[in-house]
């Protein structure tokens, strides 16, 4: 068996085909069917069955996908180490940001990455933390800069500043500056991410858990950080990051309501999957972070 040969078998799981990922390899389809047959004999198992005219991998065509992504991404990074140990420069970095984390940290931290080291490539993609879990997960990004799991979970934390979510609204809402009852908050609706979002599922217990009714849920999107005008301009109630809320952004034009029972208590930081993983590049900023907000 030959590392090439995993880099062929997770083409064939990428494109669900077989003349397909020949194609996208630029070899022919029987140079790719010799890979997959000596694969199926080093490790002495079927990894692709035949579907109708189609193919799909075997349970264990996609334990061993799984395994040879970690491989592969782990050659990648050391391939990557080298040459910015050769080179001087501190290699690429895959990181997923929540949407506050982008506003309010990234560009500070990205600056101060790029001023220690010029060279180094930074992909950024934002989004919501059971996303960019996932990402991690699958080793598509390498850390995430975003707010904490509750409970020690699959990956390594590491904590930075505390960045509390709270429901809010209009400056000029009926509610500004109002404890609501369960009542007076019955009557909006709400802009919040997706049920299965654990923010919005926090929420909704503690409602339930004061007497208060579900919220009723107008507009969903999986960032709120950009709809804060909408929010603004309207009487929809939303439960963002006060850091949002008191940006300083005269645009924005949103108030906390004060509601303690719902101000839910979240910590952003660092989450990944080990250290000795990361690329020179993320390790450094990891430092930067530190240095900059860590408690």
């Amino acid at each position: 068996m030959e590392l090439k040969d995993l880099h062929y078998l997770l083409a064939v799981r990428e494109t669900g085909h077989l003349g397909k990922a020949a194609q996208s390899l630029g070899i022919t389809q029987p140079a790719l069917t010799k890979c997959l047959q000596r694969l199926e004999k080093f490790y002495a198992t079927r990894l692709i069955m035949k579907v109708g005219r189609g193919m799909q991998l075997t349970e264990a065509g996609l334990l061993l996908c799984e395994r040879a992504q970690k491989v592969t991404h782990l050659m990648q990074v050391t391939r990557q180490d080298l040459r910015a140990l050769g080179e001087g420069t501190a290699g690429v970095l895959r990181l997923g940001v929540a949407a506050t984390a982008a506003e309010f940290m990234l560009p500070e931290l990205s600056a101060a990455l790029l001023q220690k080291a010029p060279t180094a490539q930074l992909e950024v993609t934002v989004g919501m933390n059971d996303l960019l879990q996932k990402l991690l997960r699958e080793n598509k990004i390498d850390l995430i800069l975003g707010y904490l799991p509750e409970s020690g979970g699959e990956f390594v934390t590491r904590p930075l500043i505390d960045d509390p979510v709270v429901i809010a609204a209009s400056r000029r809402h009926p509610l500004t500056n109002i404890h609501p009852t369960p009542e007076q908050l019955a009557s909006y609706s709400w802009l919040l991410p997706s049920s299965e979002v654990a923010t919005r599922q926090w929420l909704e217990r503690r409602l339930h858990s004061g007497g208060y009714a579900p919220p009723r849920v107008q507009m969903q999107s999986n960032t709120l950080s950009p709809l804060r005008r909408l929010v603004a301009s309207s009487e929809l109630l939303t439960f963002i990051s006060r850091r949002l809320i008191n940006s300083g952004d005269s645009e924005s034009g949103l108030a906390e309501i004060p509601l303690p029972l719902v101000v839910m208590p979240r910590t952003f930081g660092w989450q990944f999957r080990s250290l000795s993983e990361l690329s020179p590049a993320s390790r450094l900023l990891v430092e930067l972070a530190e240095k900059r907000w860590r408690w």
